[in-house]
């Protein structure tokens, strides 16, 4: 049983700023060795990205973490759940409600590749591995009130490798220190997102009767920049005694009634390519991929096609009214509370953010100050538009350019991204608490939820725009403890 005033003392310590003033309390010596062994694990560990050009970093790990508390972790479980049942039946509303196929554009050899494998009806099970982004300040008393989920990534989830070996960086490096400070401070790591990925690959092989479940990490090579992480899953897969190997989509074979690379064969793929991806590797080659279109239609692929509907064209679905009735009660007033108003670019008449019916090209134009554009299916934080922070000139050029290229882009609300100060050591040796934004990306099984932060300077948070790590940390105390 909890001991409530603990909790209560834990709660208010959450809230507080107290984590970074413990920090600087620190001598400069132990700062700087604790900003020396943090960079020697992040080496160590390869936690790294290589950029367009082909050149590899090591992503920057803030050196503070953040504290989350179990009855927040619980409620965003719970919450992420629900977001993560709508997305997967997105694909089954493609087929059957014309409206959504209109907000979910895919061109013709992807919706072909979608029938072909689905047919009428999506398989009774089918898996999709998901990361929901979304803006939280876990130290503010209304954190539920102020949760907003900006968009999902259903395909090449990022951040799956980095997450823990962040929170096992700063646990190791940073834990002790700051415990030895403050002796009721119990922190301890939320569950482990390779974990979790490999448990949901065991549970879908074993529900297409494959229990052995070697798996294939289907990456393409003309990718250049990106994660670095697929090498570093497929080691961890090793080590918990499964076969895994990354693998180029057209390296997969179909031999008698089998899935094979090379000489393995594979019971599940797990693929960082998106259907658009793999179309133009078909045009680029002149032949189709036949072993790949075959495990789709044998639902032995993670995340399923459901996984190319996480357009950002999709929280229109889950914010415009007309679409409530393919959801429960519980589903809508949790997108009530914590879906950003989303629409699809286009001349049409809409309700806005209250209810109003508008014109949306006009309502858009006029509300620069809270808005955001944004590509429907691009990734990595690229042509994103805050309206806060455009002139009304470039803000009225990017929405000619949308509406110009209909159903390319999402118009959002604006909801400030959240920031938070963290100790950095200067190039100069001075250390200084420096604010940067930060989001989290929530990974959820039915059991378990992980959690992959990041940090900005720049208010568009992501890796590729030169973003960091934060650990995310549970807070403890001894009475909570088993």
């Amino acid at each position: 049983m909890l001991n409530v005033h603990k909790a209560s003392a834990r709660t208010d310590f959450l809230r507080s700023n107290a984590l970074s003033d413990i920090f600087l309390k620190m001598p400069k010596e132990e700062i700087y060795e604790i900003a020396k062994e943090v960079h020697a694990k992040c080496v160590s560990q390869d936690l790294s990205y290589v950029d367009d050009n082909g050149v590899r970093d090591i992503i920057p790990l803030m050196l503070r973490p953040r504290i989350i508390d179990p009855i927040q972790r619980s409620y965003f479980h719970y919450v992420c759940l629900q977001v993560v049942d709508a997305l997967k039946r997105l694909g089954a509303l493609y087929l059957t409600d014309a409206r959504v196929r209109k907000l979910l554009p895919l061109d013709e050899g992807e919706e072909q590749w979608l029938r072909d494998s689905w047919g009428e009806s999506v398989p009774r099970y089918h898996t999709i591995i998901t990361r929901l982004d979304a803006n939280t300040d876990f130290a503010a008393p209304d954190w539920r009130e102020t949760f907003q989920f900006f968009e999902a990534n259903s395909v090449g989830v990022g951040g799956l490798y980095y997450a823990p070996i962040a929170e096992s960086i700063l646990l190791e490096v940073v834990g002790p220190r700051l415990q030895a400070l403050e002796p009721e401070l119990f922190l301890e790591p939320n569950y482990d997102t390779r974990n979790l990925l490999l448990h949901e690959l065991r549970l879908h092989a074993r529900s297409i009767r494959r229990p052995r479940c070697n798996i294939a990490l289907l990456d393409s090579p003309d990718n250049i920049g990106g994660i670095t992480e697929y090498p570093r899953l497929a080691e961890y897969f090793q080590s918990q005694g499964h076969h895994a190997v990354v693998a180029d989509p057209r390296e997969i074979r179909v031999k008698g009634d089998s899935l094979y690379h090379r000489d393995l064969p594979v019971d599940v793929l797990y693929r960082d390519v998106e259907l658009k991806q793999c179309l133009q590797m078909e045009a680029s080659d002149g032949k189709e991929m036949t072993a790949l279109r075959w495990a789709f239609q044998r639902n032995q692929v993670v995340s399923s096609l459901a996984g190319d509907f996480d357009h950002k064209s999709c929280w229109e679905i889950f914010t415009d009214d007309q679409f409530a009735h393919h959801f429960s009660a519980a589903q809508w007033r949790i997108f009530n509370r914590h879906m950003l108003w989303t629409r699809l670019i286009r001349e049409t008449r809409t309700a806005d953010d209250s209810g109003r019916m508008v014109d949306l090209l006009p309502f858009v134009r006029k509300n620069r100050e809270r808005l955001v554009i944004k590509p429907n299916r691009d990734f990595g934080g690229t042509g994103v538009t805050i309206g806060p922070e455009a002139t009304p000139s470039d803000w009225d050029a990017v929405l000619q350019q949308a509406a110009d290229h209909p159903f390319s882009h999402v118009v959002q609300d604006y909801a400030p991204v959240r920031s938070k100060e963290f100790p950095v050591v200067r190039g100069d040796g001075a250390i200084t608490n420096e604010e940067y934004h930060v989001t989290c990306g929530f990974v959820v099984s039915a059991s378990e939820i992980g959690i992959v932060g990041r940090a900005s300077k720049k208010t568009v948070v992501n890796i590729a725009q030169h973003g960091g790590l934060t650990a995310v940390l549970m807070i403890l105390d001894q009475q909570w403890l088993p």
